[in-house]
């Protein structure tokens, strides 16, 4: 969909988006500010009253003046208006706010700010000669992927989606094609000793032909050396500019030695598998990157995450809730600096109900890193769980743009808008969430998080068979997967099916998933809410 982008003075807006630049910087707003600046982008030089702000930013929920006065005053901020002499936002007393400024029209992009690229980072090649080195050849690509995240107009590929074209043998062209970008990185990893050799080449989608490649023979002590100059080279391929001091600024992260990064990488490749197995690998990875590196602050974020994550999902007591949270503070400690302490620190305290501090290190986690996906995924799952339906929805709708083949955020998105009562808007995530699906699934006919939580998509869309084949898929491919297991709850007890949902909720309670407020939210439930079988199951949790 092509975007609205406005420019005014030395300021850049993309009015869908909602994403602010001044020259080469992007500046932060919040959700509701950038809805607000929308707002009266959309009326320029027209007075915009207090009650048309509120119903279009605050749809469906009743808020007082403190909060449209609070988000006006953000926008002066950021803009460096004055009150008193505005240049930009005028007061008009006691009615509303008008935009005074002159406003330019600036060609429509196809995705992301003006001048974007799409670009997809493919796992690397593992040419070293015990072919031994996955975990290395993913992680320099995963690394690669979130550097290039942090720079002004590209659009990357999240990892999820191009690592689904490992060893496919399928043409480069063509995965391009199919991921919908106009770059591809390929490369592989040659590691002998503590030698290595990495060769990076950026193909033109539509040519096939090579745009740059280099080859960079360096100790593993310099791969992060290695991971900027990489991220130099595709800023100059692709936009035809330097990094600006910004972005090499939000470059900088915590360095280790070459074997505490070893262990900080394996532990990283088993993490998103989301298995008990994988995850205990993945911790035991990063507890051995900690004994070589005590001070390494990305392998306790990491160690964080994965105990939160089988406290939450695989019924991790209370000794994976303690180790999440001293990981956590831990993590915060050494790198206050890093947005992924933040956000991790974020989803322990959402599992404890903290929920006022969990959104204070999600929001300072999206301040840092304005593009990291986890942190508006997860914020908006803590404000699911706290009630704050409003907020979810506007978090799900910034993560599915911060990355844009992601489905499961407006799937979820799609349920807040649903419960808002914001019919229209809801529909419209849905079937947007149901096409990107379908993409995942031809990608990767094996994908369970996809095929499970697709299924909810696919019943509000009227598709109840399709819906049902999708989920007994997704159970077929791993019946103890608890996130298969719970979207097949959700979607019998919603087709009348309550024995069948009440046998899968007993199995994922039995295996110690209970997220007792979520489950309360989820009106999903509701049809078994006076089963007295259902009320035993939900005495158990906490």
């Amino acid at each position: 969909m092509a975007h609205r982008v406005v420019q005014f003075d030395s300021f850049r807006f993309d009015c869908e988006n909602g994403q602010l630049w001044s020259g080469t910087q992007e500046l932060r707003l919040t959700p509701k500010a950038a809805a607000l600046l929308a707002a009266l982008l959309a009326s320029p030089s027209q007075p915009v009253t207090k009650q048309t702000l509120f119903a279009t930013v605050w749809k469906g929920t009743v808020v007082s003046d403190d909060a449209l006065t609070s988000c006006v005053q953000e926008l002066r901020r950021v803009l460096q208006d004055d009150s008193r002499q505005p240049r930009y936002i005028e007061t008009r007393h006691r009615s509303g706010y008008r935009f005074i400024a002159a406003l330019s029209e600036l060609p429509s992009p196809s995705a992301g700010p003006p001048g974007s690229s799409a670009i997809a980072v493919l796992p690397f090649a593992d040419m070293s000669p015990g072919r031994d080195q996955d975990y290395l050849c993913e992680g320099l690509a995963e690394e690669i992927i979130n550097a290039l995240t942090r720079l002004e107009g590209l659009r990357v590929v999240s990892r999820t989606a191009s690592f689904q074209f490992r060893a496919s043998g399928m043409d480069v062209r063509n995965i391009g094609r199919q991921l919908n970008v106009g770059t591809l990185m390929e490369g592989s990893v040659r590691k002998s000793g503590n030698q290595l050799r990495v060769t990076v080449q950026l193909i033109d989608v539509e040519t096939g032909y090579h745009r740059w490649s280099e080859r960079f023979d360096r100790d593993l002590q310099d791969v992060f050396a290695v991971e900027d100059e990489i991220a130099e080279a595709v800023a100059m391929n692709l936009r035809g500019s330097m990094l600006s001091s910004q972005e090499r600024h939000s470059l900088l992260r915590p360095e280790t030695g070459s074997a505490a990064y070893e262990y900080y990488l394996r532990g990283r490749q088993h993490l998103p598998r989301m298995t008990r197995p994988d995850l205990v690998k993945s911790a035991a990875m990063f507890e051995r990157a900690i004994q070589l590196d005590a001070n390494y602050a990305p392998a306790y974020a990491g160690l964080a995450t994965v105990h939160a994550t089988l406290h939450e999902w695989f019924g991790g007591g209370a000794e994976d809730l303690a180790k999440a949270e001293s990981s956590s503070l831990r993590a915060l400690e050494l790198a206050p600096a890093l947005a992924e302490t933040h956000a991790a620190r974020g989803f322990v305290l959402t599992l404890s109900r903290r929920y006022a501090s969990a959104s204070r290190e999600f929001e300072e986690a999206i301040r840092i890193n304005p593009n990291l996906f986890d942190a508006y995924y997860y914020f908006a799952r803590a404000a699911f769980a706290n009630g704050q339906l409003q907020l979810s929805a506007d978090l799900f709708g910034h993560a599915a743009r911060v990355r844009v083949e992601d489905f499961q955020s407006l799937a979820l998105q799609a349920q807040s808008l649903d419960y808002l009562g914001r019919d229209e808007e809801a529909a419209e995530a849905n079937r947007e969430a149901i096409r990107r699906a379908e993409r995942l699934v031809d990608l990767n006919p094996r994908d369970i998080r996809t095929l499970s939580l697709g299924g909810g998509a696919l019943y509000r869309s009227g598709e109840h068979e399709r819906a049902l084949e999708w989920s007994q898929r997704a159970l077929d491919l791993n019946p103890d997967d608890m996130g298969a297991v719970l979207n097949a709850v959700c979607l019998h007890a919603k087709l009348g099916n309550k024995e069948r949902a009440l046998d899968l909720l007993e199995r994922a309670i039995a295996q110690g998933w209970g997220h007792r407020d979520w489950i309360e939210r989820d009106r999903d439930y509701d049809t078994l809410r006076d089963d007295p079988r259902f009320q035993k199951l939900m005495a158990r949790l906490k």
